[in-house]
């Protein structure tokens, strides 16, 4: 299959999404083939970068300071942002005001002429602007909407406001994120449900595309964010149910298997450790000493009620030893053994190095870095792979001039004016 037959190959869709769970969704679609056209406003934020950031206003922010390369926000910081950057792979952008009446008009030209429209907004920010989905489905009943309100668009909770972290805890998530034995703060935030939609949304609109292939028409897909993340921890919710039990506080443990993660001897270095069952159990102590424990921990329940004396023993044998020699030990026994990666570390890791995870590109407002790859593969096609970041307003002419059938008299007119421009201003 070449590059120019790929699953979603003459696909058009409208991605209007912000942060993480929207812009991770549309990534996937670009992967397969699709033209994905990021609608972004220069009066807007909508890269969660402001064009008057700079290298001195970053300076003190820490962590975030370190998304820009170099730590430089640079002349065109919305370009240069790793937060934006690693899901804009593939993407095409344009500039397009919707709260302008010229805005509004190029945006409806844009939805009469494309297959999906992905947003993940606040509700009722669509129909602020006069295109809420009905609209959209009366001007292109092809079109597939993809919406992503987190708690629904409709009911006593859809009008709360929030992120991942906040929704988390709504739905019982951040209930069990803590280190094992303390309070459930305490291994900071969870972004869960941002990493979850992405993958849920990209399965929905892909059958919703297929289902368009039977009926001739589009329609609204509404993905409660909150929703899909609550089906992963469905078993508690019935725990709590049948047996009036709350999930304890697991840490790095596992309520099934035996399981932690330890410190090595090497600085900052962990290996995580599974035993799943018996023969797991019987490699590790042919490896790792136990003695007494040995045949205590023989059967799942022995597992269970000597769990910390397993894992301190484990705790002790680690400590002595390199995280290579820990992993190369256990994986030779077919022990689970990893490490836990840091980012430097994962930059130097010679398995993702041998799968070619990481892809290097070059773009003129950030220069050659490194880029994560795809997350998944396929023996019968190759997944696409643009350029790894749409430069503000990059693809303005294609789609004023090209999609919309605008005249360059027009276009120039809207670029005086100061409506369409190649640069973010707020």
């Amino acid at each position: 299959m070449s590059e120019h037959e790929l699953p979603l190959s003459g696909i058009r869709v409208i991605d209007l999404t912000v942060v993480w769970s929207g812009p991770g969704a549309t990534a996937l679609l670009g992967d397969l083939g699709a033209e994905v056209i990021r609608v972004e406003g220069n009066d807007r934020l909508s890269r969660q970068v402001s064009s008057k950031v700079t290298k001195e206003s970053i300076a003190a922010t820490g962590y975030h300071g370190g998304t820009y390369p170099d730590k430089d926000p640079g002349e065109r910081p919305y370009d240069r942002s790793a937060v934006f950057n690693w899901h804009a792979r593939n993407k095409l952008a344009v500039s397009m005001n919707l709260d302008t009446p010229e805005g509004h008009a190029a945006f409806l030209d844009l939805v009469k002429v494309s297959d999906v429209l992905v947003e993940n907004n606040t509700n009722g920010v669509l129909e602020k602007l006069g295109i809420g989905h009905e609209r959209l489905l009366e001007i292109n009943p092809r079109l597939v909407v993809a919406r992503m309100p987190p708690l629904g668009m409709t009911g006593p909770m859809s009008g709360y406001l929030g992120y991942g972290p906040n929704f988390n805890s709504l739905v019982g998530i951040a209930a069990m994120d803590g280190y094992e034995g303390e309070e459930p703060d305490s291994a900071g935030e969870n972004y869960h449900m941002d990493e979850a939609a992405p993958a849920g949304v990209a399965f929905a609109v892909t059958a919703a595309l297929w289902d368009r292939e039977t009926t001739g028409r589009g329609g609204l897909v509404e993905i409660a964010q909150a929703e899909n993340v609550l089906v992963e921890i469905g078993e508690f919710f019935l725990d709590r149910q049948f047996n009036d039990r709350d999930p304890q506080v697991l840490g790095n443990t596992d309520p099934h298997a035996l399981q932690d993660v330890f410190a090595t001897s090497d600085d900052d270095r962990w290996v995580a450790i599974t035993v799943r069952d018996d023969r797991d159990w019987a490699a590790l102590v042919s490896v790792v000493p136990l003695a007494d424990l040995a045949e205590r921990g023989a059967s799942a329940e022995g597992r269970r009620t000597e769990s910390e004396a397993i894992r301190s023993r484990l705790a002790a044998w680690c400590a002595e030893r390199s995280v290579d020699d820990v992993v190369k030990l256990l994986g030779d026994a077919r022990v689970p053994a990893a490490e836990v990666m840091s980012e430097p570390r994962l930059l130097d890791d010679p398995h993702l190095a041998a799968r070619g995870w990481f892809r290097e590109r070059t773009h003129p407002a950030i220069g050659t870095h490194r880029y994560p790859g795809h997350p998944w593969r396929s023996d019968d096609f190759e997944l696409a792979w643009g350029r790894p970041v749409p430069g503000f307003g990059a693809d303005n002419e294609y789609v004023y001039l090209t999609l919309l059938g605008r005249t360059r008299e027009e276009y120039d007119d809207l670029v005086a004016r100061g409506l369409v421009t190649d640069h973010q201003i707020a």
